[in-house]
């Protein structure tokens, strides 16, 4: 059965039945983002999270994953607070308890675990990989091509890597997770004229600047239908691998977001975030981030 190796027993998944899981995907050689849940594979990885990582250098892929960092998050300034930025009147913005004063760096390790996953940290913290440098949303890739991939990235465009993954000819790997955990999806959104949401982070002189970050993705369930034809399966253990060429999801996702704005909006018909993407997003001065930066 694909996603058991032969030669360790049906409880165990081994580096084997991962690069059996590559192999039928297509993907050997690719860059490929990877969304994962540990825990859908529903029995214990041989060697731990370094096999996966292991399989994938071993098919000579370049691996990236989201290493996204709520903790450098700083609170809002007067300018650079603009109107429709899925922050509703900025209250709970101005309100919130903020982390002790931290500044980010692409050489940090800090990630928010708790959202972002185990997997995500571990690639982090292996040796050789390389963090884009986005203060709140940051991608970081593992392989020959991790530089190219998210040396881009930057406080103003944070989606960098993902261009970078479609022009590439690159893969978008959903390991046990759905489309909501589907970030390129925002840069399709990007795509379809779109701008960003934007926070706010802090810069190396201790000075509150811009950072363009996601909005909701809890509606992007609702490209399935869509995508199904372009979407191929396998499984690792009880771990269901849907894979997308990132050429096609955000071919797909931005003229279907063209042709039908609401598709992206969660259930809550009052998410601030969901209603001003719709509208297009944070309106911003020319000069906004020449201001911020």
């Amino acid at each position: 059965m694909l996603g058991r190796s032969s030669v360790l027993g049906s409880d165990e998944i081994g580096r084997t039945a991962i690069i059996n899981a590559i192999n039928s995907l297509g993907i050997s050689g690719s860059d490929v983002c990877i969304h994962s849940s540990v825990r859908s594979f529903g029995m214990p990885l041989k060697n731990g999270l370094k096999s996966i990582v292991d399989a994938f250098i071993e098919r000579h892929c370049t691996i990236m994953v989201p290493t996204f960092s709520d903790m450098f998050e700083a609170k809002p300034v007067e300018k650079f607070m603009p109107p429709q930025n899925g922050a509703g009147d900025y209250s709970f913005l101005m309100e919130k308890q903020y982390s002790n004063v931290k500044v980010f760096s692409t050489d940090s390790k800090e990630i928010t675990v708790e959202e972002m996953g185990s997997f995500p940290k571990f690639v982090l913290e292996c040796e050789g990989s390389v963090r884009g440098n986005n203060a709140l949303n940051s991608f970081t890739a593992l392989g020959p091509n991790a530089k190219r991939l998210v040396s881009g990235q930057t406080n103003k465009d944070v989606y960098a890597p993902m261009k970078q993954l479609y022009d590439n000819d690159g893969y978008v790997l959903l390991m046990g997770v759905g489309l909501e955990s589907a970030t390129i999806i925002h840069y399709a959104e990007q795509v379809a004229g779109r701008r960003p949401f934007v926070r706010w982070a802090y810069d190396e002189n201790m000075k509150t600047v811009p950072v363009s970050a996601g909005g909701c993705s809890e509606g992007f369930s609702h490209f399935e239908d869509i995508l199904e034809i372009y979407a191929d399966k396998t499984t690792v253990g009880n771990s269901r691998w849907i894979c997308f060429k990132a050429r096609q999801i955000v071919d797909v996702c931005s003229r279907a977001i063209k042709n039908m704005p609401h598709i992206t909006h969660c259930d809550d018909k009052n998410c601030d975030r969901c209603n001003d993407a719709i509208l297009g997003g944070p309106v911003l001065n020319e000069d906004f981030w020449e201001n911020g930066v």
